[in-house]
């Protein structure tokens, strides 16, 4: 290799063993997903069912209404998917000291989930079902 030809620059970045206990972001998307799939899991159960074949064979109505428990504690999930986002969203911001440091795209994923979710449950006006179990 002449003088003139250099070798191409690598980007210089930290190689370190994956440790899941020494990264809190990681906790933090980890637990937030979480809580967003509990919180959408406790939203399908409180929906209402479909009337089907078995209900106009028996003449039974089916509900017509959304189940208050489960979407007061799909809420309650939602805003703790809200609240480990900002959280992790802080710790990462604080973090960003090194030039190849970056924010975590999954929080803010995570953050718009849980906003986009809070904004469709469509059982009224949530923050009264949920001010109405307090």
């Amino acid at each position: 290799m002449s003088e003139q030809e250099e070798a191409p620059r690598r980007k210089n970045r930290r190689k370190t063993a994956f440790n899941p206990a020494g990264n809190p972001l990681l906790w933090c998307k980890w637990v937030g997903y979480l809580f967003w799939v509990m919180a959408m899991y406790f939203a399908q159960m409180a929906k209402p069912p479909e009337e089907s074949f078995f209900h106009r064979l028996m003449n039974i109505s089916a509900a017509k209404h959304w189940n208050r428990d489960l979407m007061t504690l799909s809420w309650f999930f939602l805003w703790l998917t809200a609240l480990v986002g900002i959280g992790g969203l802080i710790l990462n911001s604080t973090r960003l000291r090194r030039r190849d440091d970056h924010l975590s795209v999954g929080l803010i994923i995570l953050m718009l989930l849980a906003m986009a979710a809070m904004a469709a449950l469509p059982a009224g006006n949530s923050i009264a079902v949920f001010f109405s179990h307090l």
